[in-house]
């Protein structure tokens, strides 16, 4: 209904002596839909872990469920940086890698007025069918790169009703990215180290250099030994050592404890430049990985840690910056001290 059309309507229930309806909020998501959503909003589900934790930054009282559990290998085991009401939640699935497998009934049971999907090309369809016939709207975010989270967060406030909330975190997350590409854009790209992604208890799976889930680490400054795209919503290709011997990367990145425990001690990999000169780094994945799986809202510290591996000494602690991230986004206090053991300093 636009405008004109509202004042006639109010016009005519005030002559008939009519309450007028109040109009309905609209907005307009990252596929390009213009979608009506409820006055105020009280209950929200999301669709996968991206999306669903975006509603968990700004407004995290108004999540009904989680896609997927606490427990799941997402989070870190007995992870205390996280709201006690959120892993309470009831888990009921979702569209997407790990979580999928949503139980709708179970869905639907818990009344959720507006639900938070993932606009992406491997799974939108089946969200938007499961949604249409029920009459539930369904409101898609861009969250894909690193660069589209800050207007990610900024959707979900308005989606929310927490437009505020919603602007503010998006204003920070815009800042701390902004000081990561300042700090990058002065490194010509001769001086910008080359990084093999290491992904399981061997290292030889990873992400190729076009994939989003590989996209922090060139934010970050570093440059992919595999270039391609991702074929599957995964993405995870398996490499040889033989490959990566070739390819002799100048860092290595890895997600996997297991891995980065060994691989010092691996003759195997004695000869790969990275392993050499000491240069293998554990991503920070307390409650969530720092980069990837899932990738979430947690890449904007994360391309700042990564940022400080690569080119030490940078303008700003980066201690501060976690202890200030985790007060803000995930609405924890930690001390400085347990933010360096988050960092693994």
């Amino acid at each position: 209904m636009n405008r004109r059309r509202a004042s006639i309507a109010a016009l005519a229930c005030l002559l008939w002596g009519l309450p007028a309806a109040s109009p309905a909020r609209s907005v307009v998501d990252a596929a390009g839909r213009t979608v009506e959503l409820p006055e105020r909003v009280e209950r929200v589900a999301g669709t996968a872990p991206p999306p669903t934790l975006l509603v968990y930054i700004v407004a995290p009282e108004l999540l009904a469920s989680v896609d997927t559990p606490v427990e799941s290998s997402f989070f870190a085991s007995g992870t205390k940086f996280l709201l006690p009401a959120f892993k309470k939640l009831p888990a009921v699935g979702g569209w997407h890698g790990a979580a999928r497998g949503a139980n709708m009934e179970s869905l639907l049971a818990l009344n959720p007025q507006v639900v938070i999907a993932w606009r992406n090309s491997f799974v939108m369809e089946p969200v938007l069918r499961s949604f249409e016939r029920v009459h539930v709207p369904v409101v898609f975010v861009e969250e894909d790169r690193v660069a589209d989270i800050p207007e990610a967060i900024r959707l979900v406030g308005q989606t929310v009703g927490r437009e505020a909330q919603g602007n503010t975190l998006a204003d920070e997350a815009l800042r701390r990215l902004d000081a990561v590409r300042k700090r990058v854009a002065g490194i010509p790209e001769s001086g910008r180290p080359t990084v093999y992604y290491a992904v399981g208890s061997d290292g030889l799976m990873t992400q190729f250099g076009d994939s989003f889930h590989y996209d922090p680490i060139l934010v970050a400054g570093g440059k992919s030994v595999f270039p391609g795209d991702q074929a599957t919503m995964g993405g995870l290709e398996r490499v040889s050592l033989e490959e990566i011997l070739v390819k002799n990367p100048e860092v290595i990145v890895t997600p996997d404890a297991e891995f980065f425990a060994s691989v010092g001690k691996d003759p195997r990999w004695a000869d790969v430049k990275a392993v050499r000169d000491n240069r293998v780094y554990l991503v920070p994945r307390d409650p969530l990985n720092f980069i990837d799986r899932p990738p979430s809202f947690m890449r904007i510290l994360g391309v700042q840690w990564l940022a400080d591996v690569l080119y030490p000494g940078g303008p700003t602690s980066l201690v501060q910056e976690t202890v200030s991230f985790y007060r803000d986004f995930l609405h924890v206090s930690i001390s400085e001290e347990e933010a360096r053991k988050l960092l693994g300093r």
